[in-house]
């Protein structure tokens, strides 16, 4: 730490003149003077000091009078770092030019003190040097009195000052390496939109150099769509309305393209208010906007053909109902399907059935106008909605024109296929919501399946009367939840080389009380439909907790099937912590199947359900594998600890060509992303053997089990206890 010797207070500025005694004044007047006062004859000889000087210099008058500063053991540099020489002594300058001078002075004294001083000299009139006393010598010949003239001095210590001016300058050394090195774009804007400085990453974020930005505004480099809410921002700013702003906008790149940029505006203001200049901080958001971009498709649009998905067609199909509920036009819904499309999956693959589903795709794209919208909802299954058409005579004539379309041959895989699809049709009648218009266009679909293929239905009151016929079975169900008509059977899962029972897959079974049991196939769909899944799935969750519980040291597990109406916003995760809990068992034993399209279509809430499920130490397993239209999507897309591939597949083990192929190389990746795979429908020794062939360690079907109830496992389950 730099030490200083006492001094007196001074207020002077480093640049600032300095106040020099008038000539004439007395010792006594300049012994009052608060700035320091040397005077000194031409050779730069102290003549008169006056005691602020000496107090600031921390000497007597006899120390300072007759001597040329600096005294000795003193060292004095100049501002730039050079010794200071007697020859260049301020007042001798003075005389020798006739002109003031000023130098600013480092001194450093004998103890180690250190002072910044501020000297100015300035030559006093002939008439008045006759006056000055003679020098005291200090010894021979240090002291010319001869030279006429002399000068007088004022001395300032501007030590804290300097300090300032160091600090200051230290500051703006900070602000310049941190503008230079931020990973931000950063840019100061003058209050009139004008560049005036910016940094490396926003020269880089908008492909111009410094030199050119500076001849631009941000007006310039801001998109035309979003300079309308910038400005009135900044004007906000300008008028004091608000602290500082945030900002998402487009920069236009001098490449032409959009660079997306979040933008964060401060205004930089005088010690009078008036706006100096805006401080702008711009964050390169561009990748983040694409994946969030890319998360909106994925939410909106099926991935296989960039059609509209169920939630952007139900959007859609809203919108037209309410813009035509009150005028003449009226707006028509065709629920289409590919007729016989599983032959295809069967026969050639699912890579062939995909690439048939975009070439249809295509076709009905190409048939439609403008204004309609095509939508793929899963599976072969698409809906078109016909905007603003006068009549059913209408509609019909344009769907006849996509039919026309679609039904021409193609070459998929190398064999010559000619698609056909069946289609239900409904019309808006004014009082009826997309929803609604949706399930009669489907229910319309069904009859025309019923009576044959590649032609379609129009909905009517007899469709209607089916569908009240559905819901007579819905209402049955809820009675059913309500009486507890439904049971739980179980079928066996396998170990393939052992033939070690390891788990059960609990099926629902409706003992219906006029009808008898019904299969899962009987009723499923209906409570799909009518959201009664969350009920029936924690009646299932239950019951198969409450058959773990009973049998507490065994080995295997339960796998419970569970509808995507389960997951997210019904909490999943919640519900089987609360009947795990309830049963005391614990989380291990129980695993959970969804559909693959469950998965896939799973998004936000229901992802995170899903995370939560495995994270609690239920496994989750992928149910119906390869049925999917994405299915390497859906196996990544959550925490999937199981997979058990579709039955189809199993049905083609032994075919030599796709079938093996297709399960070994699915086998492989199972097996490669650390889950357990299952065959599902084994019903032959051999396909048991091929499976295990082809690495598949677990298997489930006829050939070791069909679904039984608890008390008729009783054999099993003592086998498995030994």
């Amino acid at each position: 730490m730099r030490t200083r010797a006492p001094r007196v207070t001074a207020t002077a500025d480093p640049v600032a003149p300095s106040v020099l005694p008038a000539p004439g004044l007395s010792p006594v007047v300049v012994d009052l003077l608060l700035d320091g006062v040397l005077i000194c004859d031409a050779e730069g000889a102290v003549v008169q000091a006056n005691r602020a000087v000496c107090r600031l210099l921390g000497l007597t008058t006899e120390q300072v009078t007759g001597r040329r500063p600096p005294p000795p053991g003193w060292e004095a540099t100049l501002a730039d770092g050079r010794p200071y020489s007697p020859e260049e002594h301020l007042t001798r300058l003075a005389v020798v030019t006739g002109r003031p001078q000023h130098e600013l002075l480092h001194i450093r004294r004998p103890d180690g003190s250190e002072s910044w001083l501020s000297v100015r000299a300035m030559p006093l009139p002939a008439g008045l040097t006759e006056t000055l006393p003679t020098p005291r010598l200090v010894s021979p010949g240090t002291v010319d009195v001869t030279r006429p003239g002399a000068a007088v001095a004022s001395i300032v210590d501007v030590s804290d000052q300097m300090d300032q001016q160091r600090l200051l300058l230290e500051s703006e050394q900070r602000f310049r390496l941190t503008l230079a090195n931020a990973p931000i774009g950063i840019a100061l804007v003058a209050p009139d939109g004008q560049f005036l400085q910016v940094n490396a990453e926003l020269e880089r974020l908008l492909g111009r150099t410094g030199e050119e930005l500076a001849e631009l505004s941000f007006h310039d480099v801001t998109h035309p769509d979003d300079l309308a809410a910038d400005v009135a921002l900044v004007e906000a700013l300008l008028r004091d309305e608000i602290p500082k702003y945030q900002l998402e906008k487009r920069y236009l790149h001098s490449d032409g393209s959009s660079v997306w940029g979040r933008l964060t505006v401060t205004l930089i203001r005088a010690t009078d208010g008036t706006p100096c200049y805006f401080v702008s901080q711009i964050e390169d958001i561009s990748e983040v906007r694409t994946a969030h971009a890319q998360l909106e498709r994925r939410a909106l649009y099926d991935p296989l053909t960039g059609l509209a998905n169920r939630t952007l067609l139900l959007d859609r199909l809203g919108q037209a109902v309410r813009q035509h509920q009150d005028d003449e036009q009226i707006v028509a819904v065709a629920y289409c399907d590919l007729d016989h499309f599983k032959r295809v999956n069967d026969s050639l693959g699912h890579a062939a059935g995909d690439e048939l589903l975009r070439e249809v795709a295509d076709r009905m794209s190409d048939a439609l106008r403008p204004g309609d919208t095509l939508a793929r909802i899963g599976g072969d299954e698409f809906v078109i909605v016909l905007d603003s058409v006068r009549s059913l005579e209408e509609a019909t004539a344009l769907l006849t024109v996509v039919k026309g379309a679609v039904e021409w041959p193609a070459e998929i895989d190398g064999q010559e296929l000619t698609p056909s699809f069946s289609a239900g049709l409904a019309t808006s009648d004014g009082g009826r919501s997309a929803e609604t218009l949706l399930r009669d266009a489907d229910t319309a679909l069904c009859s025309a399946k019923q009576r044959g293929r590649s032609h379609w239905e129009v909905f009517s009151t007899a469709m209607r009367a089916q569908a009240l016929a559905e819901l007579s079975v819905e209402n049955a169900l809820r009675r059913g939840l309500d009486d507890a008509a439904f049971e739980l059977h179980y079928q066996p899962v396998v170990d393939l080389e052992t033939r070690v029972v390891i788990a059960f897959e609990a099926l629902v079974r409706w003992r219906h009380p006029e009808r008898g049991l019904l299969l899962p196939g009987e009723f499923l769909e209906v409570a799909e439909d009518a959201h009664l899944m969350v009920p029936l799935g924690r009646l299932v969750i239950r019951e198969a907790c409450a058959f773990l519980a009973r049998h507490p040291g065994a080995p295997w597990r339960v796998f419970v099937n569970v509808s995507p109406q389960q997951i997210g916003a019904a909490d999943l995760a919640g519900v089987l912590a609360d009947e795990l809990a309830e049963a005391g068992v614990p989380a291990r034993r129980l695993a959970v199947e969804i559909t693959e399209n469950g998965v896939l279509d799973a998004f936000g809430v229901s992802l995170r359900d899903m995370q939560r499920v495995s994270e609690q130490g239920v496994d989750l397993v992928m149910d119906d594998f390869g049925t999917g239209y994405s299915a390497l999507s859906s196996l990544l897309a959550a925490p999937i600890a199981g997979v058990k591939l579709d039955r189809s597949f199993t049905a083609r083990l032994g075919d030599g060509a796709g079938g093996d192929r297709i399960t070994a190389t699915v086998g492989n990746l199972v097996a490669g992303l650390g889950a357990y795979g299952v065959v599902e429908g084994v019903e032959t020794e051999d396909q048991r053997q091929r499976a295990y062939d082809h690495g598949w360690r677990l298997g489930q079907g006829y050939l070791f089990g069909r679904p039984e109830p608890e008390p008729r496992l009783g054999g099993v389950l003592r086998t498995l206890r030994a």
